[in-house]
């Protein structure tokens, strides 16, 4: 790796010195659960499932739940909140409505860190909301509603190779624009969406052309029927192991609070991504005991193997060749299932199940990881869950099976240890043949919980009022081959961070982290030979950031991160990268963020990432490698009451290449730059 300029790094640490205090508003603490919650990831594994997580707490930010009359599964929607807290505010408002919202810090185990975790995503409401019965109020429907209409552009500057190439000689057959539009309606009771998306690449001949719409009609809170949703919904429920659509929390640096899932039930679905929701009707009525039942029928993407033979569906849902238009929507899958839980002394007792069924056989895989995967025409999975208090403790739980007899089981607890100090644990099993293709349990990474055996723990601490320390180990083993490997592996990760105040403008935290993992690598026996053999992949990076509010206006933020990673039976790589990032209010209609980054890689494997502002409801987590710059700066601009305008543009150089990316999306050129516009329109 070349080694950065002096000046460089001075500029560096003359701001590490020098930056500014957090900005203390709803839209900050969201962007920053967001950046929490996904840049310890890797960006494939956010794509699926980071777009819908990031529109579900832009959605509650925009539509704050009433603590004054939210039951216990509305509560645990909100970040920050365990059943522990969900009903000690409920057991609290019985004498003490609150007033503010934080007066919420009146409730035993709400404190300051906590508090400013769930605000963005609480009201008090109003006296009516309080004290009178909003069912027979004459504008019940219309209660509390909200329109929004939102245009959204986007589009590579440069051309890609799937521009240039003829159609017929597998070019793409729509334009570079990747456009969006999603036309909404909510009240506290009824919720009528309509999303529509065209990806770059794809065509679009007029307004019922689209490659991708999603709608629904949704009725709820509406006394005992919680939700009706015809259309496109979500459900996510227990600890995953049989539903869960709509992205979650994970490893991350939240170390406590985040292993347990708080289910999010039924909900209604308005995310353009294409793949990972339910279409056609499905309710949850009750009360202490709800029932939720559920049928869909949807057309899925697949690669046709032979006949009516396929492989598994793609989640990608582009459609911008002639050859993935021939595939395009070209088998079915019927789902059907239920769900109960009973509120009970003990907690909270559920159980799932669902049958799945393809119109074509899935084929899986001819790999040796592929060897446990789901193969036939359909699929079942049931489960059995459970979520209580033990004194203060938190105990979660889910055990289930698929149909062809594999088991998955996680359990854990969440808990204070004294005033200062919490922890969780987590142990999970997911055995080889366990396929829950429609779940995503806690593990090593997101998506289906198979193949996988681990334990956790968290711990943090507060060291004073300003600053507290805190970290994970978790570690896992996979009993069948995994990513390419021909044997069993397993690893360890482990998460230290030190964040705090040094001043009432100033903030700063240090992150560590290393993992260290199995892979096979070929190397020559003394008879010259190639042999497989299993060695250590190994990966430790240190991060150190600080964010200094000058004033009310300007907000600086700097950031050094350096990484070291060596692949089995190979060398030492590193890599570097410093940012410097402002946010400027001019007025208090626009909003100005800025970013300057520098990098610098010995390969693809050292890269680095990092999150990023963009438009409404898009998430960016860029990964970075070899050697450049990139620059971003995103506009937000308040043009009425009801007018909102964002506009993003982004570049990165690459030195001393030649070309980037490959396949359709090679540029000639060593620079990629981004535009995007966005306009909303909300009337309350």
């Amino acid at each position: 790796m070349r080694v950065p300029s002096k000046i460089l790094l001075g500029c560096f640490f003359f701001f590490l010195l020098t930056s500014v205090q957090a900005q203390d508003s709803s839209q900050v603490e969201v962007e920053k659960q967001l950046e929490e919650a996904f840049e310890e990831l890797d960006t494939e594994e956010t794509g699926l499932t980071g777009e819908q997580l990031t529109q579900f707490l832009e959605d509650l930010a925009s539509n704050p739940i009433n603590i004054n009359s939210a039951g216990v599964n509305e509560l645990l929607q909100i970040p920050g909140f365990n059943l522990i807290l969900a009903r000690a505010v409920i057991d609290f408002r019985r004498n003490n409505p609150f007033e503010r919202v934080s007066d919420i810090q009146r409730v035993s185990g709400i404190g300051a860190a906590t508090f400013q975790r769930m605000r963005p995503y609480i009201t008090v409401g109003g006296v009516s909301d309080r004290f009178a019965n909003l069912y027979t109020n004459p504008g019940y429907w219309l209660s509390g509603n909200q329109f929004e209409y939102i245009s959204r552009y986007q589009q590579n500057i440069q051309d890609q190779e799937g521009f240039l190439r003829e159609d017929s000689l597998g070019g793409y057959t729509g334009n570079a624009v990747k456009y969006y539009q999603r036309l909404r309606m909510r009240s506290d009771h009824l919720s009528l969406n309509l999303t529509q998306e065209k990806d770059a690449g794809e065509t679009l001949s007029g307004p019922t052309d689209f490659d991708f719409n999603s709608w629904h009609i949704e009725l709820r809170e509406n006394g005992n029927l919680k939700n009706l949703v015809v259309g496109d919904y979500s459900l996510s429920f227990g600890q995953g192991l049989v539903l869960w659509t709509g992205g979650a929390f994970g490893k991350g640096r939240e170390v406590t609070g985040t292993v347990n899932k708080n289910e999010r039930g039924l909900r209604a679905y308005g995310s353009a991504q294409e793949t990972d929701f339910f279409r056609g009707i499905a309710a949850t009525y009750g009360n202490r005991l709800q029932v939720t039942g559920f049928y869909s029928s949807r057309p899925r993407t697949a690669s046709v193997i032979n006949g009516d033979t396929t492989n598994f569906p793609s989640s990608s849902g582009f459609h911008r060749t002639l050859s993935e238009i021939e595939r395009r929507n070209n088998i079915d899958q019927e789902t059907f299932g239920g769900r109960v839980t009973f509120d009970s002394p003990l907690g909270y007792l559920g159980v799932t199940g669902y049958q799945t069924t393809f119109n074509s056989y899935i084929e899986a895989g001819s790999s040796l990881s592929d060897l446990f995967d789901f193969e036939g025409k359909s699929n079942s999975v049931f489960g059995v869950d459970y979520r209580g208090l033990v004194g203060n403790s938190f105990l979660f739980a889910e055990a289930a099976r698929s149909e062809n007899g594999g088991l998955g089981l996680v359990s854990g607890l969440e808990a204070p240890i004294g005033l200062n100090t919490d922890i969780a644990i987590l142990y999970r099993n997911y055995q080889k043949d366990f396929q829950s293709f429609l779940g995503d349990g806690f593990g090593e990474s997101s998506g289906d919980p198979n193949n996988e055996n681990g334990i956790y723990l968290g711990i943090a601490h507060g060291l004073s009022n300003r600053f507290t320390i805190s970290g994970y180990i978790d570690q896992y083993s996979f009993n069948a081959p995994r990513s390419g490997n021909t044997q069993p592996t397993q690893g360890y990760d482990v998460l230290g961070l030190i964040e705090g105040s040094l001043s009432r403008n100033l903030n700063v935290y240090v992150l560590i982290r290393n993992e260290v993992k199995d892979d096979e690598f070929l190397m020559t026996d003394q008879e010259g030979r190639e042999v497989i053999t299993l060695g250590n992949e190994k990966r430790a990076s240190i991060r150190i950031q600080t964010e200094y509010q000058i004033n009310r206006q300007v907000r600086l933020r700097t950031r050094g991160e350096f990484v070291r990673f060596q692949g089995a039976g190979e060398d030492w790589e590193s890599g570097i990268l410093i940012y410097q990032d402002l946010r400027i209010l001019p007025s208090r209609k626009l909003q100005i963020d800025a970013r300057i980054t520098l990098f610098d890689t010995d390969s693809f494997d050292t890269r680095l990432y990092q999150f990023e502002n963009d438009l409404l409801y898009v998430l960016s987590n860029t990964a970075l490698s070899d050697r450049g710059q990139r620059m971003y700066m995103v506009l937000k601009y308040e043009a009425t009451e009801w007018i909102d305008i964002w506009a993003k543009y982004s570049i990165t150089i690459i030195e001393d290449a030649q070309t980037l990316s490959s396949g359709l999306g090679e540029i000639q050129g060593n620079k990629r730059s981004f535009i995007g516009l966005q306009a909303r329109i909300q009337i309350r």
